[in-house]
């Protein structure tokens, strides 16, 4: 596997430095969190609408009080997202920004591939980072134990019979039970260990690794490639995983690639980056642990917005 990539040169903004007029068109996932209610009504946009989220299992009772608000239907990523951008209405050529964080992460990979394939290849994404998570090293993000691992639509590719090279990039995150899950699922690939880093603040990252020692029965595998990235800026974190997947295959040459983002949401933006621009030729999948239910709140404050110019 030789994948020659070019630099990518896309950079993040803060949402107070947006300076390119209103967007025609504001999606954003609603949940309990602060920073995604308080975000929602401080973004120019001509109109704004929210997707709730099957995940969330909100009561009619819960969303009285909102306006422009879209139920969408239980289902994979790909028929929750083209249902959401059917229900508001979406049309190519209109300026759109969607606030990711409160999205699930394979319904922002669809989000970006599924754009790009209608010839929407130039759109904003807003994240807004919380001041910390509610329960430090003990929030839980997904609900119980139904996980199903599998491949996120728009994202898979043809792969080789010969799986001797296989390697899984493990986007490392707070959920250690679903990290357990995507490494069962592939019990013979060399683990490839993405963390973000420097991360949203240093006490953040400690969380995370203490999570990660949390997944004892697969503990031999993790401990071998290790690497290093952002945490909110997806156009290093691509940039980092094109590096750290080209050192890997020339230790020894991979035969299938398999991403899976359990970092933050930005960090799945980059892998989205990554595959869309430089993997879909090859023999590359993105997995991922899927939950049926998510917590509504999981952090708690408002820290920095920023917006993601996405060129595809």
């Amino acid at each position: 596997m030789n994948v020659d990539v070019a630099p990518l040169i896309d950079a993040k903004l803060p949402l107070q430095a947006h300076t390119g007029g209103d967007w025609d068109l504001l999606i954003s996932a609603y949940n309990d969190s602060e920073r995604v209610q308080r975000v929602f009504d401080t973004v120019p946009a001509k109109r704004r609408a929210w997707w709730i989220l099957p995940e969330y299992n909100y009561l009619a009772s819960e969303l009285n009080d909102l306006s422009d608000a879209h139920r969408l239907p239980a289902g994979p990523e790909n028929e929750v997202v083209t249902e959401g951008l059917r229900q508001v209405g979406f049309e190519v050529g209109q300026r759109l920004c969607v606030d990711i964080t409160g999205m699930m992460r394979p319904q922002i990979l669809f989000l970006m591939a599924y754009l790009r394939d209608r010839g929407c290849c130039d759109f904003d994404l807003l994240y807004t980072e919380p001041e910390h998570y509610k329960r430090r090293a003990e929030t839980q993000f997904s609900i119980g134990e139904d996980v199903q691992v599998r491949s996120v639509a728009g994202y898979i590719g043809a792969h080789e019979n010969d799986v001797n090279g296989d390697v899984l990039v493990l986007g490392v995150g707070y959920d250690h039970q679903l990290i357990s899950h995507a490494l069962q699922a592939k019990e013979t690939a060399r683990i490839l260990q993405l963390h973000s880093f420097p991360s949203l603040s240093a006490d953040m990252y400690h969380e995370s690794i203490l999570r990660l020692h949390r997944v004892r029965s697969e503990r031999s595998r993790i401990g071998d490639e290790v690497y290093f990235s952002s945490a909110n800026d997806p156009f290093v974190i691509a940039a980092s995983l094109s590096s750290a997947v080209k050192a890997v295959n020339q230790h020894k040459p991979i035969t299938n690639i398999y991403l899976t983002p359990l970092a933050t949401k930005p960090q799945a933006v980059g892998f989205g980056l990554y595959y869309l621009r430089y993997l879909t030729k090859w023999p590359a999948s993105m997995i991922y642990p899927n939950s049926l239910l998510y917590d509504k709140e999981t952090s708690k404050g408002v820290g920095r917005s920023w917006i993601y110019p996405i060129n595809l």
